[in-house]
């Protein structure tokens, strides 16, 4: 680097007017910055500033290229040079560094001169930051105004990306979260969102845990169709006695959780009774078309925080009622055992005003005005004019922004000592957001006027409180940037998650059911058979009942392992419902389908890790309906039903068997 000490300052002012955070400022204030700015030269592949290191200046381009690269590496003589991950590329005109320089921070990259080099420094090394933004405070105040205004620009169009894009996460959400058959949530949205947060649910929470009794004996009887009616029959009653803010969730086959929010241990109870009375007089009979049939139900019912403060321990504490009730014969319920110096005060520990002097706070404290807010009140809506701020005193704000389709999506949920609403008082632009008490609060409101005759009376706190706040912004802006990357990862991923049983790692029903059609559709086009495989594992119940939960968890992926490994990766493995796969095999005709089924019972029986673990001795095994277009079946629902026939047959004949349908 080469140093000229000689300044052009006419030019050096041009410089700083093309700069969106200076271009306001009378030329009077640029002068200033122009008197403390230095030139210097640097070569092609020089360094200006090193990635971890600290300073105080920040640089606009007069000539040559500079570029910001996140990692180096060194050639074989030991010099430097980016390793092609770079960060930015910066052109005769532009300026970097204003972020370091404003906030104090560490370099969080390298700077290199992309070709010979000359860069306005500001201010010049040996002039020392502090005593210019001492002596000059008014020039500095305006400023940190415009930086913080050129951020909230940024947010408000990292508000509207987010707005355009949220509604198809939204939909992948749907897809996600509720379970097909029932429409109520499904075991991947307790898991892996109400899990992560159920501060939602209130202070105290109840969840009772539903499960027909011998529901098992519908399927063997009647047919896995006939199941699957009695489950939307049993969904559709559960919904219909839910109260207002509570929802069910199907959670492993045929068992139905319903979360309670704000409610204690004593309400929960009484309405598991009244839930209990209602569902033990209806007729899942009548909705399978068959003859009366009133399925008895095991409820267990267990509270937060009495009886676990973890929400997944809660619901395997309500399923041991539930299995303490079937041991007792079923059909019941069981429950889990089990002012002025004020206000300068609380001022203080406000993090925008932290570093104040007390006189300062006196100031502030003189331009505030309290206002309260009741719960779901608005503050200012969405493209409302507006030129104040506000600060939390008491009480949590929901700040809600409108999506394409006219819904609204939470962003942040901000609680006692944040700000929100400075977009107003630093840039004349309508709101970007809404902001809705979210419970009743007490707010404090600074006018855009008032923030302006503090900065006219003291220069220095305007300049605190502006820093503190473009950190906060700052922080703001990089979080929602980062949120927009994590939509397209997360959108990715849970269009794989989506069409996959969580447990197993073979396709739900949802994706099966979505390729039978184009697939049994493909194979009439193109003359090719297709069998279809119906599968339900022997001895899941006493496998349950005997061991335990999570056991027969085990056994549900042992038996998907031994599918996944005998079948051909073309062929299509789902996990239809609790121990129930549906399996597709294109381009395979019925003497390939049955012995290709012939290997995976040989293979299911061979399965003997129950060995781990104290129980009974049972020998595990597997019992498969196959159908086959044309051989069997001339349509896609004669290939569904044959196979379920055949399969309900390999159990009638004592399971660990493959049975095909008829002939045509």
């Amino acid at each position: 680097m080469r140093t000229i000490t000689e300044i052009d300052i006419p030019l050096v002012i041009e410089y700083f007017k093309k700069n969106a955070i200076f271009s306001q400022l009378p030329d009077d204030d640029l002068a200033v910055l122009a008197k403390f700015s230095g030139y210097n030269r640097y070569k092609k592949g020089e360094r200006i500033f090193e990635k971890g290191n600290r300073s105080r200046q920040l640089y606009i381009i007069a000539s040559g290229e500079v570029v910001i690269s996140s990692a180096l590496e060194t050639d074989y003589r030991g010099d430097y040079s980016t390793t092609g991950r770079d960060i930015a590329r910066f052109i005769e005109g532009e300026m970097f560094g204003e972020f370091e320089f404003f906030e104090g921070d560490v370099h969080t990259a390298f700077a290199t001169a992309g070709e010979e080099t000359t860069l306005v420094s500001f201010p010049r090394n040996d002039v020392d930051p502090e005593h210019i933004f001492d002596e000059y405070a008014h020039i500095f105040a305006k400023i940190y105004h415009r930086l913080i205004s050129v951020t909230a620009g940024r947010q408000r169009l990292t508000h509207r990306l987010i707005s355009e894009k949220a509604g198809w996460l939204e939909e992948l959400k749907k897809q996600m979260f509720f379970d097909k058959l029932t429409g109520v949530y499904n075991r991947m949205y307790l898991e892996d969102e109400l899990a992560k947060n159920f501060a939602p649910l209130g202070d105290r929470f109840s969840l009772l845990v539903i499960k027909p009794d011998n529901f098992k004996l519908i399927n063997d009887t009647f047919g896995h169709e006939a199941g699957d009616l009695a489950l939307q029959a049993i969904a559709g009653k559960l919904k219909s006695v839910l109260r207002e803010t509570d929802f069910a969730v199907r959670y492993r086959g045929n068992e139905f959780i319903v979360v309670m929010p704000n409610t204690v241990l004593d309400e929960a109870v009484k309405h598991a009774n009244l839930m209990h009375q209602t569902m033990n007089g209806f007729d899942i009979g009548a909705q399978m078309k068959r003859e009366s049939l009133f399925q008895t139900f095991s409820l267990g019912v267990a509270s937060y925080p009495e009886h676990e403060t973890d929400i997944l321990e809660l619901v395997e504490k309500a399923f041991t009622k539930v299995f303490e009730q079937r041991e007792a014969g079923g059909n019941g319920v069981r429950i889990a055992q089990a002012g002025g110096d004020e206000l300068l005060n609380f001022l203080k520990n406000i993090g925008i005003f932290s570093n104040l002097k007390l006189s300062e706070l006196h100031l502030v404290a003189q331009r505030l005005e309290r206002l309260h807010y009741s719960k779901n009140e608005t503050i200012f809506k969405e493209k409302q004019e507006g030129n104040e701020l506000f600060i939390i005193k008491t009480g949590t704000t929901s700040v809600r922004i409108h999506l394409t389709d006219g819904s609204e999506q939470e962003i942040a949920l901000l609680k006692s000592g944040e700000f929100f609403g400075e977009m107003a008082i630093f840039e004349n632009a309508p709101r970007s957001a809404t902001c809705i008490a979210a419970e009743e609060c007490e707010i404090l409101r600074l006018n855009k006027d008032d923030f302006f005759d503090l900065m006219k009376r003291s220069p220095h706190a305007a300049i605190s409180i502006m820093k503190n706040m473009l950190n906060k912004t700052t922080d703001r802006l990089n979080a929602s940037g980062q949120f927009v990357a994590q939509m397209v990862k997360w959108g990715e991923e849970a269009s794989l998650r989506a069409v996959t049983d969580k447990l197993t790692g073979v396709f739900n029903r949802r994706y099966m059911e979505s390729e039978l059609e184009k697939r049994f559709e493909e194979a009439q086009k193109n003359g090719t058979p297709i069998v279809m495989v119906m599968a339900d594992m022997d001895f899941f119940r006493e496998v349950n009942e005997m061991y335990s939960h999570e056991i027969g968890d085990r056994y549900i992926v042992e038996v998907a392992k031994v599918f996944l490994n005998t079948f051909r990766k073309t062929d299509i493995v789902s996990r239809y419902g609790g121990d129930e796969f549906t399996i597709l095999l294109p381009n395979t005709n019925l003497t390939v389908g049955m012995a290709v089924n012939e290997e995976v019972r040989k293979n299911v029986e061979k399965l003997d890790f129950l060995k781990e673990f104290e129980g009974p001795d049972l020998r595990l095994s597997v019992s498969l309906g196959v159908s086959c277009y044309p051989e069997t079946a001339s349509t896609l629902q004669e290939l569904r039903e044959q196979a379920d026939k055949a399969l309900y047959e390999a159990k009638h004949k004592g399971r660990n068997r493959v049975m095909h349908a008829p002939l045509k």
